[in-house]
């Protein structure tokens, strides 16, 4: 075990704490999470509470994709740079980024990205960039779809105290590249799955750009 993985857990506890105090929430699928292996987590994105709660549900010791400047804080910087968090440039195509999380996913870890790549005020699912994919084809890593709902909710005002958080993992898979498709359209295509498989765990409601052609999604935990 390495300093990184002692500061992680620990980390890890802490987090623990916050979450209760500021939400409650309930998970469904943690049979889904392979135990070893090349993981790549793919999550709909509709807070900067969501790596703190999903970090904290998982079982597996997890990289994230974390802005730059946040390495720039005060402890959670510090915290970020020692458990060796995947820095990324906001609203830019991060080439170093992936290659730095290609390299995680070759030595078998596990990391989490958020396909949409910002947050939408409007708690609907924004059209997704095609980096996952690229990571998931490059890499042979199994993808881990994640659905959410309630973490924007959280600290927003004294009225929403409290807010019911619902977590919803999906079955895990492992996309191939379409033949005969060009590369650029193939991205396109299993970034639609990847972002499809997500979408059919929201609330119709809550899928945004991907709300048409999925069926009802009856008895799902994440609409708790």
């Amino acid at each position: 075990m390495t300093i990184g993985d002692i500061i992680y857990r620990s980390a890890r506890v802490i987090a623990w704490v916050v979450t209760h105090l500021v939400c409650r929430y309930r998970v469904s699928g943690l049979q889904h999470v392979p135990a070893t292996g090349p993981l790549l987590i793919a999550a709909n994105h509709l807070s900067w509470y969501d790596p703190l709660i999903l970090g904290v549900v998982l079982p597996r010791r997890v990289w994230f994709f974390t802005r730059q400047e946040i390495f720039h804080w005060p402890v959670v910087g510090g915290l970020c740079l020692l458990t060796g968090q995947i820095p990324v440039q906001r609203g830019a195509s991060d080439r170093a980024a992936l290659e730095r999380a290609l390299a995680c996913l070759r030595k078998g870890q596990a990391v989490m990205i958020f396909p949409e790549g910002t947050v939408e005020r409007q708690e609907q699912m924004l059209p997704a960039r095609t980096g996952a994919a690229m990571l998931a084809l490059r890499s042979g890593a199994t993808i881990l779809p994640i659905a959410h709902t309630g973490t924007r909710r959280i600290l927003r005002s004294l009225r929403s105290w409290f807010p019911r958080v619902c977590i919803e993992i999906g079955a895990p898979f492992t996309p191939r590249l379409p033949e005969g498709v060009a590369r650029k359209a193939a991205l396109r295509d299993v970034t639609e799955e990847i972002m499809e498989r997500i979408a059919a765990m929201m609330p119709p409601d809550e899928r945004g750009a991907y709300a048409d052609g999925l069926p009802e999604k009856r008895g799902s935990d994440v609409s708790c």
